[in-house]
């Protein structure tokens, strides 16, 4: 048990991280809220690995951090509703044996932009859903490359 909390702890951190230097390098010049998606690449190799509930921890924790540490609450609402749906919609694509990493990663992209734009829509109107196509190529460009990296490092760790 000791030895799963100090990995989740790591894992955490890493993924903290990699949110940091992910925030360094804004694309919102594109689309308010487009992000490269490295820190998701944690939740990833988790679900790489079947394990839903630390995937799922770790993606919480990471979150709420970067919320506390790098952000407003107020986009913790975005980020945080987001980042549950996505890895509880990729976990079952996980387990289907012709989607592959990057399948899944472009889905969980896909599903956090949807889910971050109908939270935009709820509180500033359908007008924010005139970026749905940006933000669906961005997760597509950004989900493919993610998946594509977790892949490979879930090969090298494997």
């Amino acid at each position: 048990m000791a030895k799963k909390v100090a990995l989740y702890g790591i894992l955490t951190s890493l993924a903290l991280i990699f949110g940091y230097i992910e925030s360094l390098f804004s694309l919102s010049f594109i689309a308010p809220g487009i992000k490269l998606g490295i820190a998701n690449s944690v939740a990833l190799l988790l679900l790489c690995f079947k394990d839903f509930k630390g995937a799922l921890l770790v993606n919480i924790t990471r979150i709420l951090l970067s919320a506390l540490l790098f952000s407003t609450p107020f986009s913790l609402v975005f980020s945080l509703t987001a980042g549950i749906i996505s890895v509880v919609i990729m976990k079952p694509l996980s387990g289907i044996k012709s989607v592959s990493v990057v399948g899944f990663s472009i889905a969980g992209a896909a599903v956090h932009n949807l889910v971050q734009l109908t939270v935009a829509s709820l509180i500033f109107g359908r007008a924010v859903w005139y970026y749905l196509p940006f933000l669906l190529v961005s997760a597509l460009i950004s989900g493919g490359i993610i998946g594509a990296l977790s892949l490979i490092i879930f090969k090298r760790i494997k």
